[in-house]
């Protein structure tokens, strides 16, 4: 989610040679340099002695004074190079900056050598947009005294705004060793190494920062965004908390700590930061992106697309945002008739932005989002996903990024293949589930396991994923470094445990960065993407005629593609009061995420309660401060309005208090349109039976693989009328019940720790690589 730039917007005020030089903007020359050419000794005195007292007129705030006295030095002597000097400060701060340009050439004209003057014309050119100018400035000025630590700060500014950050870095390295005390210019280096990547050195500058200027509010926001970066949440909350207690109408400020709300899932307290943010900078356009962006997390999909109208009023030329517009999409839809229109509405709005030319340099900070939400429509996405692809290629070229040298140019291989793998959910998450036993079991005498670690949240899974691997690469989350730095570890296979969940690992994975690159089912649908070789699935999960679902060559292994560790029950014992759930009630959980529940599936609901009436529903709450809730019970009130009262929501809980709330349903069910994964697993694993209806995709038939891989059919219904009846009788015959977890518990070994997967997917990488060596083709480039 991009954050507004650290700088603060000002209400235009007349501006004075004292701010202007607080703000850095204008440095007025204070040790005035001696005419050359003069009448007279005592006149040259009175005429200096005049432009100083114009120049404390300026400090002062008052620039007409100033004005004047240089303009009457100037009629007495026009040539003083200081006096024209000054008047250009004056002149550009009402405003008349190319009247300013003239009086700074004729002053450079008298004095080539005057250090300020040069600098002033470079800040003054610099303030017109004209950067290369304004390098040019402070070059000259540098030329003549090397030893000036304003000319090397200004300059790196410049070379900042000119996208060159190295050779930036550089010179703010030398207005510090010129002068260490320079806090502006401490700042200025910490917010280039946080652009380079480089968050634990941008830390280590906003603290001297703040040895230098301890109530330096724009220091602790800086600070705030570097250890957001780092996944250190609390810690940034109180910096920008710090800053907003030492200037509380910062705009920025409260942007930003709505962005590290929203991103923690505390989407009301978010969304109050961005209505202060606006309220003290109604013209902040990444504030009303941020604002628009969360309320589309809780649900308000068309109050989002208002926000996201806003900051393209205030800033037309982030032609990302037209496209993040076109995929604001439901998590929780009205009905399927609302699941149409949405779909058309997208069709046509790609249409209409392909017709237009749009230009996207940083996808992953101006349209931060995926097409996630599609595949949980029940419905085949691929033509619709491949058309977002093509979108996002039209509008930044250089996704498709080619970092593979032809076969030939490749450098020598060694014995065994290099395999990368890049998520950002290789942690205590389900892709790290469901990944870690490949990633510790693949042979080494044939592989090399890289992993890619982008900054953030660290845990005590992700370390011991990290130490399975052979080596770790830090990535930056910045897209065209990350692109080399993948492409130097000069891999055969770039592995994306999931593509579409994370939208910056989604926009990587338009590159070719690898001969071969694959994804598989951490987010179950296609990509689109035209650099994504194989999708790898299981014939377990696969209908008849699904490579036709899929732009990826389809890979089907003979299992479940994971080697999962069995979860251990859990410690403590949890009743019914645990949950505040009735105590005589049959409690039918369905354990899923909220978005999960498409609207076919109330009609399920509805029947189930209304055949049981002493029945509850129990439901995860969303974790957004009930928005999502309160959507889905709209929705019930007209699609199952036996379901009206009788749906509880359970808070999120740690796994252990989880997996006792699947112990204590008397039925589970799974959504027949986008099933169960790790949740119907972690079941398994407890003997807990759930009741499935597979569907016509990948991603509603996990669990029904899930039995068919440990031979067991009674619990898969055919349509809804046995999925209703599988239910009732899970919940009201305990004998059944018994049988179906005795069954479970006899064969759940089947779906845990299967090294045949691993070694399946061994040869499927070696044939992989083969085939690739054959054909002739490294990164689609033809020997």
């Amino acid at each position: 989610m991009p954050k507004a730039k650290n700088r603060r917007r000002k209400k235009k005020a007349k501006p004075t040679a004292k701010t202007a030089r607080q703000a850095g903007e204008i440095k007025p020359a204070m040790d005035p340099i001696k005419p050359s050419e003069l009448p007279s000794e005592a006149k040259s005195k009175v005429l200096n002695q005049a432009v100083e007292l114009a120049m404390q007129y300026q400090v002062a705030g008052q620039p007409d004074e100033a004005e004047g006295l240089y303009l009457k030095v100037l009629k007495a002597d026009p040539a003083h190079s200081i006096a024209l000097n000054m008047l250009a400060v004056v002149t550009h701060q009402k405003g008349f900056s190319d009247r300013a340009i003239e009086l700074i050439d004729r002053a450079l004209t008298v004095n080539p050598d005057d250090v300020e003057a040069h600098i002033n014309l470079g800040l003054i050119y610099k303030s017109q947009g004209r950067l290369a100018k304004a390098a040019s400035s402070f070059r000259h000025a540098l030329a003549v005294n090397p030893d000036h630590p304003g000319g090397h700060f200004n300059l790196g500014r410049t070379l900042q705004e000119l996208a060159k950050p190295e050779e930036a870095e550089g010179f703010y390295r030398q207005a510090l060793a010129l002068k260490p005390d320079y806090p502006e210019a401490h700042g200025s280096l910490g917010n280039i190494r946080l652009e380079l990547g480089r968050p634990e050195q941008a830390l280590e500058s906003y603290r001297r920062v703040l040895e230098l200027s301890a109530d330096n509010a724009d220091a602790y926001i800086n600070m705030g965004n570097a250890l957001k970066i780092l996944g250190k949440s609390d810690q940034a909350e109180a910096c920008y908390v710090k800053a907003i207690s030492l200037n509380p109408d910062i705009a920025h400020a409260h942007n930003n700590l709505g962005v590290l709300l929203k991103d923690r899932g505390e989407l009301d307290a978010a969304a109050d930061c961005y209505r202060r943010c606006l309220a003290l900078d109604g013209t902040l356009a990444d504030a009303y992106f941020n604002f628009a962006n969360t309320l589309h997390e809780q649900g308000d999909v068309d109050g989002a697309a208002r926000q996201m109208d806003l900051a393209l009023l205030n800033d037309p030329d982030r032609a990302g945002w037209h496209i993040r517009k076109i995929l604001l999409t439901p998590a929780i839809p009205a009905s399927p008739d609302d699941i149409q229109f949405r779909r058309r509405a997208l069709e046509q709005a790609i249409v209409d932005l392909r017709a237009k030319t749009l230009s996207v340099v940083d996808p992953a900070k101006q349209i931060c989002a995926t097409n996630f939400y599609l595949s949980y429509h029940h419905l085949d996405n691929r033509k619709l996903v491949e058309a977002i692809a093509q979108l996002h290629m039209a509008a930044c070229t250089d996704l498709a990024f080619n970092g593979v040298a032809p076969g030939p140019e490749r450098p020598h291989r060694k014995k065994r293949i290099r395999l990368g793998v890049l998520s950002t959910y290789l942690r205590q998450h389900t892709i790290g589930k469901l990944l870690q036993g490949i990633i510790k079991h693949l042979s080494r005498d044939e592989f090399e396991v890289i992993l890619f670690r982008l900054p953030g949240t660290q845990d005590d899974m992700a370390q011991a994923i990290d130490q399975t691997a052979d080596k770790v690469v830090a990535l930056h989350s910045i897209r065209a470094q990350d692109h080399k730095i993948i492409a130097a570890e000069a891999l055969d296979i770039l592995f994306y445990p999931d593509i579409g969940m994370s939208y910056y690992t989604y926009f990587m994975a338009f590159a070719r960065l690898a001969p071969v690159q694959m994804v598989t089912w951490g987010h179950p649908d296609t990509t689109g993407i035209p650099n994504i070789d194989y999708f790898v699935s299981s014939a377990l999960l696969e209908p008849d005629g699904s490579a036709s679902h899929y732009t990826e060559k389809l890979l089907l292994l003979s299992q479940l593609p994971t080697y999962y560790y069995r979860p251990e029950p859990p410690q403590g014992t949890y009743r019914r009061r645990d949950y505040s759930l009735p105590e005589k009630a049959s409690l039918y959980v369905c354990p899923q995420n909220l978005f999960k529940l498409h609207p076919m599936f109330d009609l399920i609901i509805g029947e189930l309660l209304r055949r049981d009436p002493d029945g509850v529903l129990v439901l995860i709450d969303d974790g957004r401060g009930g928005h999502w809730n309160r959507l889905l019970m709209d929705r019930l009130k007209t699609s199952a309005p036996d379901a009206d009262d009788r749906v509880i929501f359970v808070e999120r809980m740690p796994t252990d208090k989880f997996l006792g709330l699947l112990l204590l349903a008397d039925a589970l069910l799974d959504v027949p349109t986008f099933s169960g994964g790790n949740s119907s697993l972690e079941a398994f694993a407890l003997g807990a039976p759930i009741v499935t209806w597979p569907g016509n995709f990948m991603r509603a038939r996990v669990t029904a693989g899930c039995y068919w891989q440990m031979g067991l059919n009674d619990l898969i219904a055919s349509d809804a009328e046995s999925y209703v009846s599988l239910a009732l009788k899970l919940a009201h015959s305990a004998d059944f019940k018994k049988t179906m977890q005795e069954k479970i518990n006899q064969n759940s070994h089947k779906l845990f720790e299967r090294i045949e997967v691993v070694r399946e997917l061994e040869r499927f990488f070696k044939q992989s690589v083969q085939d690739a060596n054959l054909t002739g083709k490294w990164g689609g480039a033809e020997v």
